[in-house]
């Protein structure tokens, strides 16, 4: 019987385990593992004819880490101008695994990657929730394996009770003017609730929406709907699409391809690329996923040459480099 591909990766990557054991790295170069790892975003970039970069997380393996660690932050430009900064040419590939984060940090890393990239394409293998969805529309095109999904865009608030939708708290407060204004005597029972919310609260949810959704529409029509004549409806469609709560109901539905394309979103199967590309993005994410769960580390920034991670037990940023060969594709 044929091994899981999974099974076939792990039995491998622990081979190479054993090999650093037995030959550890000298200082400041890669393990056998990293090598392994590398060599198959070499096997997909072979495929493609573009330069690969992997900007991966740890959301979705069983270990305790702060979701905090796991987000689209600011510090994130450090490791993708590692990745990036030896790279020839426009064409650029991102194999993306995030649960999302801060989209103003979000808009500085499309703001760098554009400055560098005129053609971006986002390869979601499994999981790219939130603001990595709002990152992912900012390419000019989506590869998703079969099973994988975005999310949707609403912003989640910070209250004193935990995070709630931008929008839920809107409209609890709609409610609660409309229910005191036919009722005055209610307001007795929405104190309790309303006094929760801090003073710019309202404002605030409105801004980050507004925020969310300006954003998508502005990188859709620039990047992915370029020089299209209809841009600017297609992409104000996909922005109020993948930002209706109201539809979603909760910000952590899965959004597949069927309902992508359905909103004109440029995206593509991969398993419909051929089966040596879909295999090849399975193996690198199958390497990616087993480091993740097997290790401290969970951010992961990498190329074929270096390797940028963040590791929970020593709380550092560690880099590795070899001598980059720039992809001129």
């Amino acid at each position: 019987m044929t091994k899981p591909i999974w099974s076939r990766i792990l039995e491998e990557i622990q081979q190479k385990g054993v090999q650093d054991q037995q030959h550890p790295a000298a200082p400041g170069q890669p393990s056998q593992v990293d090598i392994y790892r590398r060599s198959k975003i070499k096997a997909v970039q072979d495929l493609t004819v573009r330069p690969l970069i992997v900007y991966a997380t740890a959301c979705t393996v069983p270990k305790p880490v702060h979701p905090a660690m796991l987000m689209i932050e600011p510090g994130d430009m450090t490791g993708f101008q590692a990745i990036t900064q030896y790279i020839k040419g426009k064409k650029l590939d991102i194999l993306l695994h995030s649960p999302g984060g801060y989209p103003d940090a979000t808009e500085e890393l499309v703001k760098m990657l554009r400055r560098q990239f005129d053609d971006i394409r986002f390869i979601i293998p499994a999981f790219a929730k939130s603001a990595a969805t709002m990152l992912a529309m900012s390419g000019n095109e989506i590869l998703m394996a079969p099973d994988a999904e975005l999310g949707p865009i609403d912003p989640q608030m910070r209250t004193v009770n935990g995070t709630s939708p931008a929008i839920a708290i809107l409209e609890l407060f709609q409610k609660a003017q409309a229910e005191i204004a036919a009722d005055p005597p209610k307001l007795a029972g929405w104190v309790p609730i309303l006094s929760q919310m801090g003073p710019s609260l309202i404002i605030d949810c409105e801004h980050a929406i507004k925020l969310s959704g300006d954003l998508v529409e502005t990188w859709v029509r620039e990047y992915m709907f370029t020089g299209e004549q209809d841009a600017s409806a297609k992409a104000k469609k996909i922005a109020d699409y993948l930002g209706d709560h109201k539809n979603f109901k909760s910000h952590g539905r899965a959004i597949k391809i069927p309902e992508l394309v359905a909103q004109g979103v440029k995206v593509k199967d991969l398993s419909s690329m051929g089966a040596a590309l879909h295999d090849a993005v399975t193996i690198l994410y199958c390497s990616i996923d087993i480091m993740l769960s097997n290790t401290g580390v969970f951010k992961l920034f990498e190329n074929t040459d270096a390797c940028v991670i963040r590791q929970q037990q020593q709380m550092i940023l560690q880099q590795f480099q070899q001598t980059p060969a720039p992809l001129t594709h």
